[in-house]
């Protein structure tokens, strides 16, 4: 069975947009959120993130928000069941678990299809780049684009895998030029370290 490509565009009704997801950083900057809405690993052991088959390896370079502050991040439509920032809010990290159904074997046939989705939904895209991942026994399939922005390029990966036969969705947002070596690392250590249960 195919994957439903509308329903991963769905992850965020914004992505239709020109500049999508573009105000997540600056709404979940600290004069928005205070500090009591973050919460931050403390143990270097993998940790299971709430209501999601996935668990992660904390880290002191990422923060994590509680409830409240992903309900002040995402007021309406979608919500992810859990949000990370890199240490200076520029970089979000997006985690949703889709009730869409998607098999293991499908997630490969997502890297032929989706990038005409993408492109016809996003308008004004400068660079796509689509690879398949394998993170620690599990496929990915990755989609990373640039597109304009209100304050400049944005750049957006979305990385979809199956967990226990439905599909679940990391989006990583942020400005291109807010994508700096230090974040960029940051995240790759968190991708690296993502486990499905």
């Amino acid at each position: 069975m195919k994957p439903n490509l509308t329903a991963v565009l769905n992850v965020y009704p914004k992505l239709r947009r020109a500049a999508p997801l573009l105000g997540v950083a600056a709404v979940l900057s600290a004069s928005v959120l205070p500090g009591a809405a973050y919460a931050q690993a403390a143990t270097p052991t993998l940790a299971k993130l709430p209501n999601l088959p996935i668990s992660i390896m904390p880290s002191d370079t990422l923060q994590m928000l509680k409830d409240e502050g992903i309900q002040k991040a995402f007021p309406t439509g979608n919500r992810p069941e859990a949000v990370l920032l890199t240490a200076d809010s520029k970089v979000t990290m997006s985690f949703e678990w889709r009730d869409t159904k998607l098999a293991p074997t499908d997630v490969p046939t997502m890297l032929n299809q989706f990038p005409a989705v993408i492109r016809a939904q996003v308008p004004g895209i400068k660079t796509l780049k689509q690879q398949m991942l394998n993170l620690n026994g599990n496929n990915w399939a990755d989609f990373i684009f640039v597109a304009p922005g209100r304050s400049g390029d944005v750049r957006r990966e979305l990385l979809i895998t199956s967990a226990q036969g439905r599909m679940l969705v990391l989006t990583i947002s942020s400005n291109l030029l807010d994508y700096t070596t230090k974040n960029e690392t940051a995240v790759k250590a968190l991708t690296g370290s993502m486990r499905i249960n």
